[in-house]
């Protein structure tokens, strides 16, 4: 009886192994292949490094996102992973923002931004300044809508502001578009178009 518990775990054990191999011998595929990009040439290298140092952990980063999201892609799962290995180890990278970038075998692709050692980023940047033209916008619409309520009451409204701040939300989103736009024709990802997170 001891014998045959002993051979389950350890059968077990070799079945849980071979998993995680599986694992980070599609991370190392990806990392070599043309869905993989990075600003910094030394990104792949180091986490091929990584994975091979300590590739339990990365395959159970890897499982934790499968279980985090049902249904989701080895792929996007690996990828996701990749990044949480980056940020994990970032002391191990350039001080200088990363931007990554993934392509899909169904043809998608992902341009990602890592900060700088000390949290800024271009892609954050623009982001900050979107989400601040969208505020502006947003105020000055609730602003249109209270005097719509009540067109009879006296008020103060500038239409002008709203065209400004609706013209100045446009003009951000269409710099972040840019920026995403510039990395996906640098990293060769000229089919579609790249969702910049």
């Amino acid at each position: 009886m001891k014998t045959q518990a002993a051979s389950q775990i350890t059968s077990g054990l070799l079945d849980i192994k071979q998993a995680n191999d599986d694992i980070v011998s599609d991370a190392l595929k990806f990392l070599d292949s043309d869905g993989f990009k990075s600003s910094d040439p030394g990104v792949k290298d180091t986490l091929k490094s990584l994975i091979g140092q300590d590739g339990s952990r990365f395959a159970d980063l890897v499982k934790a996102e499968k279980v985090k999201r049902p249904g989701i892609a080895d792929e996007n799962a690996i990828t996701n992973a990749l990044l949480k290995f980056i940020k994990g180890n970032r002391e191990k990278f350039t001080n200088d923002e990363i931007v990554i970038g993934f392509r899909y075998s169904n043809g998608s692709s992902n341009i990602l931004n890592i900060e700088d050692i000390n949290g800024n980023s271009t892609r954050g940047a623009l982001w900050a300044r979107h989400t601040a033209a969208q505020d502006e916008a947003t105020a000055a619409m609730k602003e249109l809508l209270e005097v719509a309520k009540d067109p009879t009451k006296p008020n103060n409204f500038d239409g002008s502001r709203l065209k400004t701040t609706l013209l100045a939300t446009l003009a951000a989103g269409a710099e972040l578009a840019a920026w995403g736009d510039r990395w996906a024709d640098a990293f060769g990802f000229k089919s579609g178009r790249p969702s910049a997170a």
